[in-house]
């Protein structure tokens, strides 16, 4: 390969893990100020790299196996109006995000809901359904610890039971979803016919069962009967024995991401002067830095930089999860949305997409923000 295909392939890989790079970087330069040592394991939540890493491979084999998408093919075989339809595609993106996460239930549902609406002769609707089915599963995959990965790492890190978290989330998500069944009446009951006779399969029962067993195995390790080594070891074997294409095509570069952070962050806790700092502009501000960070970075570093300067973590788990709306990159699963569409073969419109994604998105945030501040002052 030549000088210029490295540099091409090099400056690709930065475009597309500009997150990681940034880690990384952030990583290389304080470790100039604290020196290099065993001190930098203890940095590192392994916890939450072996449970993330569990969720992934077990979400990816799933997906692979066609259950999510029979799950959503019977479903869609059931209504009679574009309403019904959207109102289905929307839903089966908040609800589903809170099991398997945001970004794979985006990247399993936004090409399906993008074929389903092309064969029903709906394409007018194409940009509003899948910007809601990006906040449904941004919003959706805040209800619950293994909904997306600043989740776990607040849950493994807050010390406290999964009852405890989900009543935190709980008033949230339940405005969120009212909020989603408004935007979905503004779409006309229009009749339509939804043929899904070509549709998904199951393609391995014995590969399904095993990965459903493991599901079970990762929602055990949430609730913190077994230990999460345990757990990944096991989708590791089973991954390896079932399904090594799917370990290929994991996102290995996201858990590089959170090494990279906990090591910056951990640097950070050692240097008096940028401690003090941040601690100055985090503690007691923690809502309103969350959302402000995960405009800029994304909730996910957002709470990996934040939670070791923080003194209220409750009020940080709801900023970088509310803060998920607002921008392109609040959330990076709302880019994949974006590039699903924006590949999908159909006659796109990338500025009327931002346009749509950024009224709804900034609708979502305000109404949150709002019952945030509604809930502080009477409860």
């Amino acid at each position: 390969m030549s000088e210029f295909n490295y540099m091409k392939t090099i400056i690709a890989f930065i475009k597309k893990e500009v997150v990681f790079v940034v880690a990384f970087v952030l990583a290389c330069v304080s470790s100039f100020f604290v020196p290099v040592s065993e001190k930098y394991l203890s940095y590192i939540d392994f916890n939450v790299l072996f449970l993330l890493f569990a969720f992934m491979v077990t979400s990816a084999a799933l997906r692979k196996y066609g259950v999510f998408d029979c799950c959503a093919d019977f479903l869609c075989g059931k209504v009679s109006s574009v309403r019904a339809l959207c109102l289905i595609l929307v839903f089966l993106c908040f609800f589903f995000s809170m099991l398997i996460t945001n970004d794979v239930t985006l990247l399993t549902f936004v090409p399906f809901t993008i074929l389903i609406l092309q064969k029903c002769s709906r394409e007018k609707y194409i940009i509003y359904v899948v910007v809601l089915q990006t906040i449904a599963a941004n919003l959706g995959s805040m209800a619950t610890p293994m909904g997306n990965p600043q989740n776990l790492f607040m849950y493994s890190s807050m010390g406290i039971s999964f009852a405890d978290f989900c009543r935190i989330i709980c008033p949230y998500t339940i405005i969120s979803g009212v909020l989603l069944l408004i935007c979905i009446m503004f779409v006309k009951p229009e009749k339509l016919t939804v043929k899904t006779e070509e549709g998904a399969v199951i393609n391995s029962k014995l590969s399904c069962v095993v990965f459903l067993l493991m599901f079970c195995l990762c929602m055990a390790t949430v609730l913190k009967v077994v230990p999460s080594w345990f757990t990944a070891l096991a989708v590791l074997l089973a991954g390896l024995i079932l399904c090594r294409d799917v370990m290929l095509k994991i996102d290995y570069v996201l858990l590089l991401t959170f090494t990279a952070f906990f090591i910056f962050t951990g640097n950070v806790s050692n240097i008096p002067a940028v401690k003090e700092f941040l601690y100055g502009i985090t503690s007691g501000k923690e809502f309103g830095m969350g959302i402000c960070t995960s405009q800029i970075i994304s909730n996910v570093p957002a709470v990996l930089l934040l939670f070791p300067f923080s003194s209220n973590a409750k009020d940080l788990l709801l900023g970088v999860n509310i803060g998920g709306c607002g921008t392109i990159i609040a959330s990076l699963a709302s880019l994949i949305s974006m590039k699903l569409y924006l590949n999908s073969g159909t006659s796109t419109d990338g500025k009327k997409y931002m346009l749509v994604f950024s009224l709804l998105n900034v609708l979502f945030l305000g109404v949150l923000i709002a019952a945030k501040l509604f809930f502080s002052a009477w409860f």
